[in-house]
C-alpha cells in the first residue's frame, strides 16, 4: 500500500511537470552553447576583427553609447572587453509615463562605432533574435510582460516538485521488500543483485518494456545532475522557499539590505570615471586586508534607487565556486557601505552550495566537457518526461481495457 502511494505520487508529479520539463530540457541543451551558437548566427554582433591595437576605455565605451540614445539610462558598464568581441551596453529607454524597451547596443570596442541593436522580450524566431527568445523561455517561459513573474513562478512550482519527486522516483527504483524467501534462488540474491537491474535498458523486450527500462535507468544513471538542475531551478525562481530551506540544511548569510532612497537618484555626484576611482582604491584596501588578489575589473554599476555604486572584480583564490570580490559605495560621497570577497568569512556553507549549483546548472564551469553533459542531460530530461507519459498511457489503456473486459462478461452473465 505504501509503494502504491508512491507510485501514484510519482505518476501525477511527473504528468504536471512533463510539458515543463520538456520545455526548459530542450531549450537548456541549447543554452549551453548560448555563446557559441549566438556568435555564429549573429557575427556581425558579437564580433569584430582583431586588430593590432588596443580597445577603448571601457567607460569610453558607455559615454558613446549613452550619446547615441539621449535621455535613456545605461546603469552598468561591462569593464571586461575582450579583443574580438564587441561591447554589449544596456540601454533602459524611456516610454510615455513609462519605462520603455531594453535595447541591448553593441558596439566595435576599437572604434566605438555602432554595430546594431536587439530589444529585450522579442517573440521571434529570426537569428538575431533567437537565443534570447529561447533565454525566456527557459526561465520565464517567454510569458508577456503584463504577466508580471507567473512565468518565473510557475518554473518555480515545477522545479519544486521535480526536487520532491527526485527522491520519491529514485525510491520506486530500490528493490521492494522480499515477503516470499520460499525460493532457494531469490533467498540466494543480494540486494544489489536486486537492483542492478533497474540500472539496466533490455532492448530484447517489448515496446512497454524498453520505455519502462528507459525511464527508469535514465533517471538513475542521471540522477545526481537531475537534482542539481531542480534544486537550483527553485534557488532560481522560488527564492521564498529556496532560502530558508538552505538555511535550515546548511546556514545560510543573508546579504544585508540596502535601504532604498524615497526617490531614485538622478544625477549622482560621482560620475562613472569618479566612481571607477573610488572603487578601485577600496577594492585594494579589501584586498591588502583580507588577503586575496583583484585580477580585472569585470563591472561599474549603478542602483539609483539605492543611490550606490558597485565595482565587481574578478579575483584569487577562488574558493567555493566564488571567484568575484565587489564593493558597493555610496554615489554621491563614496563612503563604503558593503563588501564581499572570496572566502569572506561571513558566508556559511549553503552560498558556497549555491554558487555550485547555479554555475552547474548554467555550465558555467570546467569548460567545454561541462556543456557537453549539460547539452546531453537536457535530451535524458526529455526522454524521461517522454517515457513516462507513455507508460502512464499503457496503463491506462490497459486498465480501461480491463474493465471494458470485465463490464462485457457481466452482461453476458446477466443475459444468461
Amino acid at each position: 500500500m505504501r509503494r502504491a502511494f508512491w507510485v501514484g505520487l510519482h505518476r501525477w508529479a511527473g504528468l504536471a511537470m512533463a510539458g515543463f520539463l520538456v520545455i526548459v530540457a530542450v531549450t537548456g541543451s541549447v543554452l549551453a552553447f548560448r555563446e557559441e551558437i549566438d556568435a555564429r548566427l549573429n557575427p556581425e554582433l558579437l564580433t569584430v576583427a582583431a586588430r593590432d591595437a588596443p580597445t577603448l576605455d571601457p567607460l569610453e565605451l558607455r559615454e558613446r553609447a549613452a550619446a547615441l540614445y539621449p535621455g535613456a539610462r545605461i546603469d552598468d558598464a561591462p569593464l571586461d572587453v575582450e579583443p574580438g568581441r564587441s561591447y554589449m551596453a544596456r540601454v533602459w529607454t524611456k516610454g510615455e509615463g513609462e519605462a520603455g524597451p531594453l535595447i541591448f547596443l553593441y558596439l566595435d570596442p576599437y572604434t566605438g562605432e555602432r554595430l546594431g541593436t536587439r530589444i529585450w522580450g522579442v517573440v521571434s524566431f529570426d537569428r538575431r533574435d533567437l537565443l534570447l527568445f529561447l533565454y525566456r523561455l527557459h526561465y520565464t517561459l517567454a510569458l508577456p510582460a503584463f504577466t508580471g513573474s507567473i512565468g518565473g513562478t510557475l518554473l518555480g512550482v515545477t522545479a519544486l516538485i521535480w526536487t520532491i519527486d527526485c527522491f520519491v522516483a529514485f525510491y520506486l527504483t530500490l528493490p521492494p521488500r522480499r515477503r516470499d524467501r520460499s525460493k532457494a534462488s531469490d533467498a540466494a540474491k543480494s540486494w544489489w543483485d536486486r537492483w542492478r537491474p533497474a540500472w539496466r535498458i533490455k532492448f530484447a523486450g517489448g515496446a512497454y518494456r524498453v520505455n519502462f527500462d528507459i525511464h527508469r535507468a535514465f533517471g538513475l544513471w542521471t540522477w545526481a545532475m537531475l537534482l542539481v538542475f531542480a534544486w537550483s531551478g527553485v534557488g532560481f525562481n522560488l527564492d521564498a522557499v529556496y532560502r530558508p530551506t538552505m538555511k535550515a540544511l546548511f546556514g545560510f548569510a543573508d546579504v544585508p539590505a540596502l535601504p532604498a532612497r524615497a526617490e531614485p537618484l538622478e544625477a549622482p555626484l560621482l560620475d562613472w570615471r569618479a566612481a571607477r576611482a573610488v572603487g578601485r582604491r577600496l577594492l585594494d584596501q579589501q584586498a591588502q586586508k583580507e588577503g586575496f588578489v583583484i585580477e580585472r575589473e569585470a563591472l561599474l554599476s549603478l542602483d539609483r534607487s539605492r543611490g550606490v555604486y558597485a565595482l565587481v572584480a574578478r579575483s584569487s583564490p577562488e574558493i567555493a565556486a566564488n571567484t568575484r570580490a565587489m564593493v558597493v559605495f555610496d554615489a554621491d560621497s563614496g563612503a563604503l557601505r558593503a563588501a564581499t570577497w572570496p572566502g569572506d568569512s561571513v558566508e556559511k556553507a549553503g552560498n558556497s552550495i549555491g554558487r555550485w549549483l547555479a554555475r552547474l546548472h548554467t555550465a558555467s564551469v570546467f569548460g567545454l566537457p561541462m556543456k557537453i553533459l549539460v547539452c546531453v542531460l537536457g535530451f535524458a530530461i526529455c526522454a524521461l518526461s517522454v517515457t513516462g507519459v507513455y507508460i502512464w498511457w499503457k496503463k491506462k489503456r490497459a486498465r480501461t481495457f480491463g474493465r471494458g473486459r470485465a463490464e462485457k462478461r457481466e452482461a453476458e452473465g446477466a443475459q444468461r
